[in-house]
């Protein structure tokens, strides 16, 4: 009969015990029996739980695995949830196929420029990977000077809409206060995702597509308040800020991500 690997447990013990006497079966008895109660809660433990699948059932129900990782609001990906860093990282990936992503901020998609560049032949699904982004990660300083000046423009057409609020109003009819306030919050928003992007403790894939974010977001807000402020009813200025959206963002994330692979094979190459 084989022994149990209790048994085999206090036999080595037995073996290596230089206690003699009564004191030494006890000490032997003792520990059997603590063993054997472990044991016992163990088993009264995993009873308790039930069987494997319904414990892993109930887990995915409590965390929501079932459910899409972005939760939506009439079908659309509603990015008013926890995980925004994961998001921006998003922004591009080349390793993910899809050019449709759900958005940083608020409802609806954006655009996976990582995808862009695979599919202009800037980049291959496979070059971007820790080592690639930790170094990239280590050389924003420019993506973050340009990052910069859609933002300052963004802050000076914002106070530019701001002090001709009141025209605008009487051109539309409309209060422009909620307006002014987005074009406000949205720009120190962007202003925010530059700096953070110099915070050498957030991950490196959300680093890298930071300044690309903030650019392409002040781009939009500089666009939209010059618009409100000039000529509140035309189109002259969203409409091409609309558009600088998708090459400032690619460029601003790719250049980084390109000269940390041009130093990954220059390293190679000497080596």
């Amino acid at each position: 009969m084989n022994d149990s690997p209790i048994d085999d447990y206090v036999n080595q013990v037995d073996k290596h015990l230089k206690l003699r006497g009564k004191a030494r079966k006890q000490a032997l008895d003792d520990l059997r029996d603590a063993l054997n109660e472990a044991v016992q809660a163990i088993d009264e433990a995993i009873a308790l739980t039930g069987s494997p699948q319904d414990y892993a059932a109930a887990l995915d129900e409590q965390f929501a695995a079932d459910r899409p990782r972005f939760k939506t609001i009439l079908g659309m990906p509603n990015s008013f949830t926890r995980g925004i860093g994961q998001r921006i990282a998003g922004t591009f990936d080349p390793s993910n196929p899809a050019l449709i992503i759900p958005r940083v901020f608020g409802l609806g998609w954006t655009i996976n420029t990582g995808a862009v560049a695979v599919r202009l032949g800037l980049l291959n699904p496979d070059d971007v990977d820790d080592e690639i982004l930790a170094d990239a990660g280590e050389h924003l300083a420019g993506s973050q000077l340009a990052a910069a000046i859609p933002i300052i423009a963004a802050a000076l057409a914002t106070a530019r809409f701001g002090r001709r609020r009141r025209e605008t109003e009487q051109v539309t009819g409309k209060s422009q206060k909620a307006n002014l306030i987005a074009a406000v919050g949205l720009t120190a928003a962007c202003a925010v995702l530059l700096a953070a992007s110099a915070d050498r403790e957030i991950p490196a894939a959300q680093r890298v597509a930071m300044p690309s974010a903030a650019a392409a977001l002040g781009t939009v807000v500089a666009g939209a308040s010059l618009q409100s402020a000039i000529d509140p009813k035309g189109h002259t200025f969203v409409f091409p800020a609309i558009a600088l959206m998708l090459p400032v963002n690619l460029l601003l994330s790719y250049l980084p991500i390109r000269a940390a692979l041009n130093r990954s094979r220059s390293s190679a190459s000497e080596s």
